[in-house]
């Protein structure tokens, strides 16, 4: 099955805007427009992030991204605007009270991203490069950046005296 589909994929270069369409349908489920433009700062943000960190890893032959539709630097745009910009609109729009439940939303988007990685690992459009990175270096860089996501939001939206 996963084969069918990977062909398919390949065959017309649509892996990344698959996952890009996935994001915003999933974004527009979970988000009213008012809560997605409120959010839409963390969004950018973690695309920029995402961007800025998927780029360093590629350019620095950390791992393979293949099927570039629309080229961004090292990525593909639709990497960028789908999974990377919707990750943290998600994360805030679904994050608990709580300074432990926080922490565990966290490495649950974390998870969540690195289980999308090996998908994606798995039909070939992504590989590592083994000798220099693998599954466990890219769930602590999806914490990490989800945690940078944390403070930017907290520091965007807390009002000053």
């Amino acid at each position: 099955m996963l084969d069918v589909i990977s062909k398919f994929l390949e065959q017309y270069n649509l892996p990344w805007l698959l996952l890009a369409v996935i994001s915003w349908v999933i974004l527009y489920f979970s988000c009213s427009w008012r809560t997605f433009l409120h959010l839409l700062p963390v969004g950018i943000w973690t695309m920029v992030m995402g961007s800025i960190l998927e780029h360093f890893f590629i350019s620095h032959k950390f791992w393979i991204e293949r099927f570039i539709l629309l080229k961004l630097g090292e990525l593909d745009l639709f990497v960028s605007i789908g999974p990377f910009f919707s990750l943290g609109v998600l994360l805030i729009r679904f994050l608990p009270q709580g300074k432990w439940r926080k922490l565990l939303a966290v490495l649950f988007w974390s998870a969540f991203s690195t289980l999308m990685e090996i998908m994606a690992i798995l039909l070939r459009f992504l590989a590592y490069h083994g000798e220099k990175w693998g599954i466990f270096h890219s769930f602590i860089i999806y914490f990490f950046s989800l945690m940078s996501t944390l403070g930017f939001y907290y520091t965007f939206y807390t009002k000053t005296k």
